[in-house]
């Protein structure tokens, strides 16, 4: 099987661990997966498999995005699936203009390739549990501190499923 691919934002260590501390907290048992602190991410793209083998014409393309560092704000939890049993819990981003120019500045650049976007609509999250276990349903009031943190660069990774950190930056390019 060939190496998964995605573009995204790895989130500063301290903010990850936090964010680990307080999810840590609420001792949830009802997900399989909880994503360590050295693995969150903020997904701009999921490439999957290079089946075309255009991944060094991925990491060309997208040194040439240009774009300023900017702010984001993590301001709550939320839910994908169904709210009793959802497939993921995840920290929610407010609303960000320059985010959303860098994820369509990144589908932009790869359009000359076979590679073909998510058509699903861009929800940008941090994924903080996944893979419901059942039993017990969740509890629908999680809650976290809201936090801001500065975005200064984005990253192609490889997914290496087996291995600690299952995320490991190929490219990096800064903002």
């Amino acid at each position: 099987m060939k190496p998964h691919y995605f573009i995204g934002i790895k989130i500063p260590q301290n903010i990850a661990e936090h964010l680990t501390a307080e999810r840590d907290a609420w001792n949830l048992q009802s997900h399989k997966r909880q994503t360590p602190a050295q693995d969150m991410h903020i997904t701009l793209l999921f490439i999957g498999e290079d089946v075309h083998d255009e991944i060094g014409q991925v990491e060309q393309l997208l040194a040439q995005i240009k774009q300023q560092p900017f702010m984001l704000n993590i301001d709550g939890i939320k839910t994908f699936g169904n709210s009793a049993t959802p497939r993921i819990i995840y920290a929610s981003l407010e609303n960000s203009g320059e985010l959303i120019e860098l994820q369509q500045q990144v589908n932009k650049a790869l359009e000359s390739l076979k590679i073909r976007p998510d058509l699903k609509e861009f929800v940008p999250h941090i994924t903080l549990a996944s893979k419901w276990a059942g039993g017990k349903p969740a509890a629908p009031q999680f809650s976290i501190s809201e936090i801001q943190f500065e975005v200064t660069d984005f990253s192609l990774f490889r997914i290496v499923p087996k291995e600690m950190s299952r995320y490991q930056k190929i490219a990096n390019y800064p903002l």
